[in-house]
């Protein structure tokens, strides 16, 4: 599937209709309007949950791009295809195909969760969940283009102009409130419990939002909840990081949905590849922990780049959504300094509190919100397909 050309995609695309960015069906066979059951709502939700870890037919790119547009922490070993290439140098023009994937299939889950909470017979916790999928799915059009139409459960498929950033964090914000108010906590027994969003998934996200938003006295106050709800560790080796996982979306081999870990390896060497960039592996100090993270001792044997080994690379990763490391980082940044010791006592590490962040969190899709808190200021284009369809965009 990955090596299909992006030119013959491209060319399918413009030949299916493209009259609606922002008209996307439901793929299950429901009625939103009827008294589901319980079990009905539930398979709506997995539905939801697909979205998020596979939007589009190249999911894996939807997923990176926040890492390839920051670019630091890469170093490109080939592109394929342009439209890589234009993410990693800032470059994409409007009429760009994974631009128009990267607008329109992240409001396919949007989409998806509006459906299960106009549900009447939903209960608070199935929109919660639902909720919380609708914020992170902006989140993820934040990063990219920052305002963005906010299309709620009441949309009525007319033209709608872009909200404000700062409107679209305040949204995100409110879903993430009322899902940390209504999802049932995690149950530590359940070795599943971490794969389906719980009341500690809404409180992390929604502490990164808090600190992408300027708030970051909030963003300490859940960071710190989570912390000392004593749920999640940070573990001795970063390669064993099961109890560090506040939620993750488990990867499928049937569905090679998951294939990030692939393109970060020198199996892809022929395709759109991905190494680690020499000023990412040099905050590595000499006892640190998180050297198993990276593929130092293949260097003579892949040309001499250095390969992260952060995820699977059978075309099943795990999406990794929040980790407990990041809470100690932000609750550090708060004020609360013997988080960062903590941590640093048991990563071996001395970096500043900014290259701790970028080394611990390096490949899970943050670092590009972190550039524009420092000073960012590019963000990609709405596609030429939506702007044709919504002449509210310009």
């Amino acid at each position: 599937m990955k090596k299909i050309s992006i030119l013959i995609l491209s060319l399918g695309l413009l030949l299916s209709s493209c009259n609606n960015e922002l008209d996307i069906k439901s793929e299950v066979a429901l009625d939103a309007n009827a008294p589901l059951s319980s079990d009905d709502v539930d398979k709506l939700l997995v539905g939801a949950y697909r979205s998020v870890m596979y939007p589009s037919t190249y999911p894996y790119f939807n997923i990176m791009a926040p890492e390839i547009l920051a670019g630091d922490n890469l170093q490109p070993v080939k592109f394929q295809w342009v439209q890589v290439q234009y993410l990693y140098e800032h470059t994409t023009p409007p009429g760009d195909i994974l631009l128009s994937y990267m607008y329109k299939d992240f409001y396919k889950g949007i989409s998806r969760a509006n459906t299960i909470i106009k549900v009447p017979t939903s209960s608070n916790s199935q929109k919660g969940k639902a909720r919380y999928v609708r914020a992170l799915s902006y989140l993820r059009l934040y990063d990219l283009y920052e305002g963005v139409p906010l299309v709620d459960e009441n949309y009525d498929s007319q033209p709608i102009k872009p909200s404000s950033p700062k409107e679209v964090l305040n949204f995100i914000i409110n879903d993430l409130k009322f899902a940390k108010d209504n999802i049932e906590p995690l149950n530590v027994n359940d070795p599943k419990a971490s794969l389906t969003p719980t009341k500690e998934a809404a409180m992390a996200l929604l502490a990164r939002v808090y600190r992408m938003n300027g708030d970051i006295q909030s963003a300490g106050i859940e960071a710190e909840a989570l912390i000392q709800g004593g749920k999640f560790t940070i573990a001795n080796n970063p390669k064993d990081y099961n109890n560090e996982i506040i939620l993750k979306f488990a990867g499928n081999k049937a569905e090679e949905n998951g294939s990030w870990g692939w393109i970060l390896s020198y199996d892809a060497k022929t395709w759109n590849c991905f190494a680690v960039s020499q000023n990412l592996l040099q905050l590595l100090g000499p006892d640190d922990t998180r050297k198993v993270l990276f593929d130092i001792a293949e260097a003579p044997l892949t040309g001499g780049f250095v390969f992260s080994n952060k995820y699977s690379r059978s075309d099943d990763s795990d999406l990794l959504i929040s980790r407990i490391p990041e809470m100690y980082l932000i609750s550090a940044e708060a004020g609360n300094t013997n988080r960062l010791t903590e941590l640093q006592t048991i990563r071996k590490s001395n970096l500043s509190l900014e290259n701790e962040r970028r080394l611990e969190l390096s490949f899970e899709w943050i670092r590009w919100s972190d550039l524009k808190l420092k000073g960012e200021t590019y963000k990609l284009p709405f596609p030429q397909g939506a702007v044709d369809a919504n002449e509210l965009l310009n």
